[in-house]
């Protein structure tokens, strides 16, 4: 099996649909990138201000490039060696879904004029994106500490957004109970419970990322997969509250429907993240409900 084979096994879309889907996603990751380039700018990131301010006006010019009708595929080529900059900048702290932010802009930028490895290159995505998801739950078995619950159960003795979800399945005196540990002293566990549901909650974590991963790539699998990847993806955040992430793997999983849903969201998508930035920046009001590590 050639290299292109082993490509085309997430390929299958018509030549229109994947031009549109192509041009959705690289108009949302280069919009997306510029505002998380402010947003870091704005609370502080640990990377040199003049640096950031000038990625940020190329990154924004990009964002305005990715619209024009020639000239589209210069800017993922253009951002590529930004990012990359940004990210040799941020290391060894960058989050996970900047690095794959990072490849994805990468990847479009393969993509040549009169819309050359288009397909290839949607096709390499949503492998990414399947390999992301897959991994994420195989990294979760390695760690073990979800078998029995003991990571969610340590973040309910933190306390915070994320263990507040997952709390409401304990009794309040194992909530308790977990909450008087100390984290930071030797000997502070053990961070096991007795509640069923609270451990099946734990293991189905990991089982659903590992069986929708390569579901998402077989054709009679993938609209479902991606649709029940989306339902998964919006129940983390309810503890998580990643949302510069729900936004980045969102999109990326709305690739995969044999639809341009995601070019046709866009709108929505960018509505949310200016006001996002402009609000962190105090141009509109509610800055206190701007989570510095959206993005």
């Amino acid at each position: 099996m050639t290299a292109r084979d082993f490509l085309a096994v997430a390929g299958g879309d018509e030549p229109a649909l994947v031009s549109a889907k192509i041009d959705g996603l690289r108009r949302f990751i280069l919009l997306y990138g510029a505002a998380r380039t402010w947003l870091w700018l704005i609370y502080g990131a640990q990377i040199d201000r003049f640096a950031l301010v000038l990625s940020g006006l190329v990154l924004s010019g990009c964002a305005v490039l990715a619209w024009t009708a020639v000239r589209a595929h210069w800017a993922p080529r253009i951002a590529a060696p930004v990012l990359l900059l940004q990210l040799v900048g941020v290391f060894p702290f960058a989050d996970n879904h900047f690095g794959l932010e990072v490849l994805v802009v990468g990847v479009l930028a393969v993509v040549g004029p009169r819309r050359q490895g288009e397909a290839e290159a949607l096709q390499g995505i949503l492998w990414l994106t399947a390999i992301v998801l897959f991994q994420t739950g195989l990294q979760k078995v390695l760690y073990g500490q979800y078998f029995g619950g003991e990571f969610l159960a340590f973040m309910v003795g933190r306390g915070g957004r994320f263990g507040d979800v997952f709390a409401w399945v304990l009794p309040q005196v194992e909530v308790a109970r977990l909450a008087a540990y100390d984290a930071l002293r030797s000997g502070a566990g053990p961070y096991r419970v007795e509640s069923t549901l609270f451990v099946v909650a734990s293991n189905a974590v990991y089982l659903v990322e590992i069986a929708l991963g390569p579901l998402l790539l077989l054709r009679r699998t993938r609209t479902m997969a991606a649709m029940g990847a989306l339902a998964f993806l919006l129940l983390i955040q309810l503890g998580a509250r990643e949302v510069g992430f729900a936004l980045l793997f969102g999109n990326l999983l709305l690739l995969f429907p044999a639809n341009d849903l995601g070019r046709r969201l866009f709108p929505a998508f960018a509505l949310f993240v200016v006001w996002v930035v402009l609000t962190a920046a105090g141009v509109l009001p509610g800055r206190a409900w701007i989570d510095p590590g959206w993005m």
